[in-house]
């Protein structure tokens, strides 16, 4: 590696990446969930609220969510995949409904956010939030305010929705029997698993391509008995810490200054989906064999590889997380862009007064 190479890393990834460690530990220290991942993302955000450029490379990104993946795909038992196959049309009403909340909120947050209907409906559409600023910009929506309300929402659901189940559920894990960890060769074997699972998955484009890649392709190998195990609770440590610094790094100074009065009329609205969705998991569990913590989970619009990681330090069923968010990632990234071709011709969803964004 150039010194020219090594020098963006050394400056956006190295230099945040011992205090980033420190706030994880620090967080952890204090028995929280996703200790590691949140305290990485104060710190990593701090420093990018001051104007330091912060980073999370993309290979140490994608290794970091293939890992993750892993850890989800070595829990896929035949019986929990043949359990997610039968519960895949309550997976599709699920994101249904999702998309539904951020319909009927987006008129509301174009009125008061002071911003386009397009960019406010790509904006509140829980859907990545690569694939909603660039299928939102094709159809004349701000990218960057795009960028920052998904930003917000993905932060406030793992600032508040973990904090609140371990509050609420305290007994987690008490009764998950310890699984042994995986010895160096087949730590090596599904690591490799994982990441060429990753790598195919983002060759054709999925969501979180890394991370659900290498759940499908370590589940795989797991179902059919090749192999099983843990892994080592470091490798999960420092996956949270690399995620937790491309949270962070999501909140730089210039584009929060740009877009206060949007960022103002997005938060109480997504903490009303986001609580009207944990209602809603709360109640699915009446029908549905599965804890509350790991149904409100499921149907939570935060980030697929926060609330897969969430899942796990719950001790709850981190597969059917991921098979929920992922269904949900899919139906939104396939039908947002006609969707939107569909309202944007609606009374309600056009443009009546200049917006900010379009200014």
């Amino acid at each position: 590696m150039t010194t020219t190479t090594a020098a963006p890393w050394l400056r956006t990834f190295l230099v945040p990446l011992l205090p980033a460690t420190l706030g994880g530990a620090a967080w952890d220290a204090l028995g929280l969930p996703l200790g590691w991942l949140l305290g990485a993302a104060i710190v990593a955000g701090a420093f990018a609220m001051t104007g330091r450029p912060v980073a999370a490379p993309p290979p140490v990104q994608s290794a970091a969510l293939a890992t993750i993946g892993a850890g989800v795909g070595l829990s896929l038992t035949p019986e929990a995949a043949a359990a997610l196959v039968t519960w895949a049309p309550v997976m599709a009403v699920a994101a249904v409904i999702g998309i539904a909340f951020a319909v009927a909120a987006s008129p509301i947050l174009a009125r008061f956010g002071k911003v386009s209907p397009a960019t406010a409906f790509f904006s509140l559409l829980p859907g990545g939030v690569i694939e909603m600023a660039t299928v939102g910009e094709a159809y004349g929506a701000n990218r960057t305010t795009i960028a920052a309300l998904h930003a917000l929402r993905v932060a406030m659901i793992v600032s508040v929705l973990p904090l609140a189940l371990f509050a609420l559920f305290p007994d987690r894990s008490a009764d998950v029997a310890p699984v042994a960890r995986l010895d160096l060769p087949a730590l090596a074997a599904v690591l490799a698993v994982a990441g060429a699972g990753g790598w195919a998955a983002a060759r054709v484009r999925l969501p979180a391509a890394w991370l659900l890649g290498g759940v499908i392709a370590v589940g795989a190998v797991t179902g059919f008995g090749l192999v099983g195990g843990a892994l080592p609770p470091l490798l999960l440590i420092v996956a949270q810490i690399v995620v937790g610094i491309a949270l962070g790094a999501k909140f730089r100074r210039e584009t929060l200054r740009a877009m206060p009065r949007a960022l103002a009329a997005a938060a109480p609205l997504l903490a009303a989906i986001m609580l009207a969705m944990a209602l809603l998991g709360a109640l699915a569990s009446v029908f549905i064999p599965e804890p509350v913590p790991t149904l409100v989970l499921c149907l939570s619009i935060g980030g697929m590889a926060e609330m897969v990681l969430t899942a796990k330090a719950l001790g709850q069923n981190a597969a059917m997380v991921a098979a929920f968010q992922a269904i949900r990632a899919v139906l939104v990234n396939a039908v947002g862009g006609a969707l939107w071709k569909r309202l944007a011709h609606l009374p309600a969803f056009s443009e009546h007064e200049p917006r900010e964004d379009n200014r």
